[in-house]
């Protein structure tokens, strides 16, 4: 047995902490619940008053759910403050004992999945409410319908329009909370997507509408402001016209544009 396994059975000698290491792309944030902080694989864990409900594996997705107790004035808690990130927040708990050296298996992972969203129970208090990755894994995912428009989501694998192709970096001239204002725009963005530079990672809103240089977002325009300098993402309608005439993708059109007008389960033997 290693050492880790060695403490971690002792009836007596093992000196429990716990490690909650959040990433967010190339950004992350490192909590202990130990006394005092703690360097570890290249990483300085913030000591904290920090605390999970339990770690559960009962094969039921909703069980397996993790709720975790932390101040929340701390860098991952504003995270979800007014629109939840654009990006996955990843977490990976990782369980040790003091007096190991600092060595990969000297703390054992414990538990892997994501921050989903945040509730202030208390003031001064928070809690982070955590998929594991095997509840994620087994969700429901969608399945393609039989429909005239296109069931893809614009951009994705199935419709294989590079987003770069079609990305237009603009200045934003205002910004109030619910839109911001984009002069000389062709009316071709109501679906797309406006993304921005926030620090060390991107954010991404959904453009709901738009009216002529007044763009409307998804979940508000919290972040941006005038003088900004922002990337712009075209919108699909999921109808063949914009397909062909906007981004000239018919061969991975995923509708049936020929559908008959009269269904065949309608209970008429005339078709």
């Amino acid at each position: 047995m290693n050492a880790f396994t060695d403490r971690e059975n002792s009836p007596d000698s093992g000196l429990p902490f716990r490690l909650y290491f959040f990433e967010r792309g190339a950004v992350w944030w490192a909590y202990t619940n130990a006394a005092q902080d703690i360097d570890f694989q290249g990483a300085t864990y913030e000591a904290l008053s920090i605390r999970d409900d339990g770690i559960r594996v009962t094969g039921e997705t909703s069980a397996n759910e993790l709720t975790i107790t932390l101040p929340d004035d701390v860098e991952i808690v504003k995270m979800f403050r007014g629109v939840a990130p654009s990006d996955d927040i990843w977490l990976t708990i990782r369980d040790g004992h003091h007096g190991l050296p600092d060595a990969e298996d000297s703390a054992a992972v414990v538990w892997v999945g994501s921050a989903r969203a945040v509730k202030r129970p208390a003031p001064g208090r928070a809690e982070i409410l955590c998929n594991s990755l095997s509840a994620s894994m087994r969700s429901d995912g969608l399945r393609l319908s039989y429909e005239r428009n296109c069931p893809h989501c614009l951009y994705d694998g199935n419709c294989r329009v590079l987003m770069e192709n079609w990305r237009l970096a603009v200045t934003i001239e205002a910004a109030d909370g619910a839109s911001v204002t984009v002069s000389n725009l062709p009316e071709i963005y109501a679906g797309g997507i406006i993304e921005w530079t926030n620090g060390m990672y991107a954010e991404r809103r959904g453009i709901e509408a738009q009216a002529g240089a007044t763009l409307t977002l998804l979940g508000g325009a919290e972040g941006l402001a005038a003088g900004m300098t922002a990337r712009l993402y075209p919108g699909c309608d999921q109808t063949s016209a914009t397909c062909d005439g906007r981004f000239a993708n018919m061969e991975n059109y995923g509708g049936f544009r020929h559908l008959p007008g009269k269904s065949p389960f309608d209970g008429d033997p005339v078709f």
